[in-house]
C-alpha cells in the first residue's frame, strides 16, 4: 500500500503527526462496497435531498447538518504541546505527579472509533487505550423537521437524558444535541463524583476536510472555588490520512 505514496512529496518544513494507517476492509465493509454506478446515483440522490433540505429551527438540533458525518476510525494526534496540556488538565483534576507520568505513557495509543446514526440523532464512540476500551452511545434531543426546542425564561434546555459509563465507570446522566447549525455535537455528562464533583462538557466537530476530528473536553466544576474549569482539546487523524502540522525546525 506504500506504492501509492511514491509519487507523492512530502514537504521539507512539513511533521508528519501519526502514522500513515493503510485501512484493511474488514468483512463488515466489504460487504458494504458499492459499484461506482452505484454510488454516481447516490450521490445524485444526496445532492436532490440537501437541495430540498430545511433546516430546523432553534439553537439545539437532534440532528446535524446533511454533510456532516463524525464517523470514522481515529489515532490521537501527539504532539509536545498536547503532552503539556494533558498534564496540566490531568494536574487541574487533582491527579498526582505518577498518575500523570503513568498517563502520558500510555496516552499516544489511543484511538477512537465513531459512528453516526439516523441524521445525528445517536453517535457511538469506543475509546481504546492500554487501560481497556469504554464504550458509549449519545442520543441527541432538541429540534427536528417536526419540532423546535426552545430556552427555558433562564436560558436552560430541557433535553432527555440517557443513562451512560463514565471512563471511570461511573453512571451518570448525559444529554447531547447539534449546535452550529449541525456542526458541531455537543454533549454533557451529569453527576460526576469525581474531581471534586462536576459534568464534562464535549464539543465534537470535524476539521481538515473531514480528516481530523476534534473533541473539546471542559470539566465544569461544581464548586467553582476550586479553580478554573480544566479544558483540553483532543485532535485525531483519520485512519489512512496524512496530516502536516507546524514545521520541522
Amino acid at each position: 500500500s506504500n506504492k501509492s505514496r511514491k509519487g507523492k512529496k512530502i514537504p521539507e518544513s512539513g511533521l508528519v503527526v501519526g502514522d500513515i494507517m493503510d485501512s484493511v476492509a474488514s468483512s463488515d465493509e466489504a460487504d458494504g462496497l458499492v459499484s461506482r454506478e452505484e454510488a454516481i446515483s447516490d450521490s445524485i440522490e444526496e445532492a436532490i435531498e440537501r437541495g430540498s433540505w430545511v433546516p430546523p429551527s432553534g439553537d439545539h438540533w437532534a440532528i446535524s447538518a446533511p454533510e456532516v458525518d463524525l464517523s470514522g476510525k481515529w489515532k490521537l494526534i501527539i504532539t509536545d504541546q498536547f503532552k503539556e496540556d494533558y498534564d496540566e488538565f490531568l494536574k487541574a483534576l487533582g491527579q498526582p505527579l505518577i498518575v500523570r507520568g503513568a498517563a502520558l505513557l500510555i496516552v499516544g495509543g489511543t484511538r477512537e472509533e465513531t459512528r453516526q446514526r439516523d441524521g445525528g440523532r445517536e453517535v457511538y464512540i469506543k475509546g481504546i487505550n492500554a487501560k481497556g476500551v469504554w464504550e458509549r452511545t449519545l442520543k441527541s434531543s432538541g429540534s427536528d423537521f417536526d419540532s423546535t426546542m426552545v430556552p427555558n425564561a433562564d436560558g436552560s434546555y430541557d433535553h432527555t437524558p440517557v443513562k451512560i459509563l463514565t471512563a471511570d465507570s461511573e453512571k451518570v446522566d448525559a444529554t447531547s444535541w447539534w449546535e452550529n447549525d449541525g456542526r458541531v455535537h455537543v454533549s454533557w455528562t451529569q453527576g460526576v463524583k469525581r474531581y471534586g464533583g462536576g459534568s464534562f462538557e464535549s464539543r465534537r466537530y470535524l476539521e481538515n476536510n473531514g480528516d481530523v476530528y476534534v473533541c473539546e473536553s471542559i470539566f465544569r466544576r461544581n464548586n467553582k472555588a476550586d479553580g478554573p474549569d480544566p479544558t483540553l482539546i483532543w485532535k485525531f487523524l483519520r485512519e489512512g490520512a496524512t496530516f502536516y502540522v507546524g514545521s520541522s525546525k
